[in-house]
């Protein structure tokens, strides 16, 4: 008689278990599905952007900001060389380095945050020696829109001076330390978005841009 009542109350609780968890796992279902519906849209959006021809600044800056990932520029200017950004933590072909940013003024006036792309990171954790690229220079990148948040795998805690070690991108703190001893009223501003430069053009390092970094098709089986 005991044991059909033990087994009611562990049928039980399981039951309102599995009713606790339901409305959560539906909710993370179609998550996953929103996910994989924002990167098939962007993926869409990646193989039309990269047929287009290259805009100059200019042309940039009329596009509204929905329209604008992906673009292509064409520039014209010069690297600020001695004022590198590396960006920590990233992998290239199963090695760990960091990704390489530097501002450029175009000669049109605009400053962009250029990505230059890959150096290799040291067991010691020494940063790398900066390669110099030439100047000026008639370069092609395209825009980077991030999706969401970065990870960020430890504190953002800048050194003075110059290269900065950054976890993230953020380019207003970035802007405001590149301009921090400026003495005019109205400081110049660095474009809102990320440009990866171009495989061909140079002062390239070693690029690898993929559109996204899961497929959708991944999203729809956790779904």
């Amino acid at each position: 008689m005991i044991r059909p009542a033990y087994r009611f109350n562990a049928n039980w609780k399981v039951w309102l278990f599995v009713l606790l968890l339901l409305p959560v796992l539906l909710k993370l279902g179609f998550w996953q599905l929103e996910r994989a519906d924002e990167k098939r849209l962007l993926l869409a959006q990646y193989e039309q952007q990269r047929t287009a021809p290259a805009l100059a600044p200019a042309q940039l800056a009329l596009l509204p900001a929905g329209q604008v990932a992906f673009r292509k520029v064409r520039l014209s200017g010069n690297l600020w060389q001695e004022k590198s950004i590396l960006l920590d933590n990233k992998i290239l072909d199963g090695r760990v380095g960091y990704h390489l940013l530097q501002p450029f003024a175009d000669i049109s006036g605009t400053i962009f945050l250029l990505n230059r792309g890959w150096l290799a990171g040291t067991a010691e954790r020494r940063l790398p020696e900066i390669p110099r690229a030439g100047s000026p220079l008639d370069i092609v990148a395209s825009v980077y829109v991030p999706l969401g948040e970065a990870v960020v795998l430890g504190q953002d805690d800048w050194a003075s001076g110059w290269p900065l070690l950054v976890q993230a991108i953020d380019i207003e703190r970035i802007s405001a330390r590149l301009f921090a001893n400026n003495a005019m009223q109205l400081a110049p501003t660095i474009y809102p978005y990320v440009l990866r430069i171009e495989s061909a053009s140079p002062a390239a390092l070693a690029v690898d841009w993929p559109p996204i970094n899961t497929r959708p098709e991944k999203h729809t089986g956790y779904a």
